[in-house]
């Protein structure tokens, strides 16, 4: 791991409006007839269609008041991005692939809402998925509460947690249903990154931080959240602490905590897996151990990001608060374990048949041996 030439920050603005934090792979700015490379600090202009390739991610920070998580093969249009009292007033229509929003309570001078194939999504505090594909458009909502108008039953409906809404205008009106085992793990793998707040007084400094992987086409995650490959880059609230994992079937992972104290750059070269361990991985790989996995460092990072806003406050908490706060820290960590172990049992169950690799590792000497002859 190494470090290089780091890229400038541009300013953040000083009030309302949507600026690229994050990316990760090729992302775009459709300005017009111009095609802009995105990068994090590019404030976003009504008219903007941003476009984010297969396999890539970019994040947009919606002041201080949210974040949305553009998935891959997704294009959005950014409408309207305040009123006439510069107060948020969010506009975007969904094109094609995913977004993913992390939405504080709004005051009633400030909006948010999506629209897609004629429906309205309109937002007050919530966080959910919504993903426009070929065949209608679903919207998952893990919190808070989403206005829905439009193709659906009586008009208009309202999608709480735990809920899901599919609206084709092919087909009949949409009606909200409890959220499917399939897109809850949609909504947990679809989470947003740190969020960048500015546009305030006391706003925390930004910090650049850039990460480049060898090989170029490497998986890079970020608190569990499969970013994309090659290249992350985001800014980030000096002071954060994120957890990096790289990986590349072939290669041996590199995992890390950073944190953002100053710009950094780095460039990453994984090493290739021995024979053992090339063998070991193709016997181990298993999609549950890499949920299991994704999930316990999400649930790391957002427990980190609670302590962190709780010890802020802890000036006016008392001692009944902290002892409370401690209580709450431990069973949180205790669970986090819980889930750790259930990793490591099932890495132990898929790596018990070392036996048969053996074997034909053997057989493979036995081949070169003959080769060699």
């Amino acid at each position: 791991m190494t470090g290089g030439n780091k890229s400038e920050i541009p300013p953040l603005p000083d009030g309302p409006s949507a600026v690229i934090t994050h990316t990760a792979g090729p992302v775009y700015v459709l300005r017009g007839e111009v095609t802009i490379p995105a990068f994090p600090g590019e404030r976003l202009r009504p008219g903007d269609i941003v476009k984010v390739t297969e396999g890539a991610v970019a994040q947009v920070q919606l002041a201080d008041k949210g974040s949305a998580l553009l998935g891959g093969d997704t294009l959005v249009r950014f409408l309207k991005l305040t009123g006439a009292d510069q107060q948020l007033d969010l506009r975007t229509e969904i094109l094609t692939g995913s977004l993913s929003y992390k939405v504080e309570k709004l005051d009633e001078s400030e909006s948010i809402i999506i629209e897609a194939d004629g429906t309205e999504y309109e937002i007050r505090g919530t966080e959910f998925v919504i993903r426009k594909q070929a065949d209608g458009t679903v919207l998952i909502v893990g919190d808070g509460e989403v206005r829905v108008i439009g193709h659906v039953e009586d008009g208009e409906t309202i999608v709480g947690p735990g809920e899901q809404l599919v609206v084709n205008r092919e087909e009949a009106p949409g009606v909200v249903e409890d959220m499917s085992d399939e897109n809850r793990i949609i909504f947990d793998e679809s989470r947003t990154l740190p969020p960048m707040p500015f546009g305030y007084i006391g706003s925390p400094e930004p910090v650049l931080v850039e990460i480049n992987t060898h090989p170029a086409d490497a998986q890079i995650y970020i608190d569990g959240l499969r970013t994309g490959t090659g290249r992350f880059s985001s800014l980030l609230p000096k002071g954060t602490v994120i957890t990096v994992r790289i990986r590349r079937r072939g290669f041996n992972d590199y995992a890390f905590e950073l944190t953002a104290d100053s710009d950094t750059l780095l460039d990453i070269a994984l090493d290739p897996s021995s024979v053992e361990e090339t063998l070991e991985e193709a016997k181990a790989e298993n999609p549950l151990l890499n949920r299991l996995r994704a999930d316990y460092e999400r649930r790391l990072a957002d427990l980190r990001s609670s302590f962190s806003d709780e010890s802020s406050r802890s000036a006016e908490a008392g001692a009944q608060a902290a002892e409370e706060r401690v209580r709450r820290e431990q069973e949180a960590m205790a669970q986090l374990e819980i889930e750790k172990a259930r990793g490591d049992v099932l890495e132990t169950e898929l790596t018990d048949s070392k036996a048969e690799n053996q074997k034909l590792m053997d057989l493979i000497q036995q081949i070169q041996d003959l080769t060699d002859d």
